[in-house]
């Protein structure tokens, strides 16, 4: 959930290739969303598969929608997008695996890689009101990951959390 200053906005995934989009407005709020719309979509359902989350882009009127995904390789990782509104449209920024928001195709690890998953993640964010603040020069993503040999049925697998820092930031 983020908010703008009139409406608060509530995105959520369906595990098949929607992003969904409720709003209620600010005065409004926590008493009930309505007006739901697909924001995003993919026919193929791994592309978009859960993991929804939105941020306010300080001092720039942009926000950052990321989005988990299944590989081609069944491994997760991570989509980003683009809007100048919450309730606008949103373009692909990192968005391919071969160009990523985070994957194991773009980090890299002190030591042996210990996963090759990027799951179920949240960036820190810079403040911690209703606009989800980031700031786009210190970016940390803690997400979670699984040995690469790990294997079962998913309740069993043996997650543990990670903290990705990014070292390329041009501020």
């Amino acid at each position: 959930m983020i908010c703008d200053t009139v409406n608060c906005y509530l995105f959520s995934s369906d595990d098949n290739g929607h992003i969904y989009r409720s709003q209620t407005t600010v005065a409004n709020f926590p008493n009930g969303f309505g007006n739901t719309v697909i924001a995003l979509s993919d026919a193929n359902r791994f592309n978009l598969f859960e993991g929804s989350m939105v941020y306010k882009i300080q001092g720039q009127n942009q926000y950052l929608l990321l989005q988990e995904a299944i590989g081609s390789d069944g491994r997760r990782w991570y989509r980003s997008f683009t809007s100048t509104s919450l309730a606008g449209q949103w373009t692909p920024h990192a968005a391919t695996e071969s160009n990523p928001f985070a994957r194991s195709n773009n980090v890299t690890f002190s030591g042996t890689a210990w996963t090759r998953d990027i799951s179920h993640g949240e960036l820190i964010r810079a403040g911690n009101d209703q606009t989800v603040p980031l700031n786009p020069c210190q970016l940390q993503f803690v997400y979670q990951g699984m040995d690469p040999n790990a294997g079962g049925e998913y309740i069993t697998l043996p997650w543990r959390m990670g903290l990705l820092t990014q070292t390329n930031s041009t501020c």
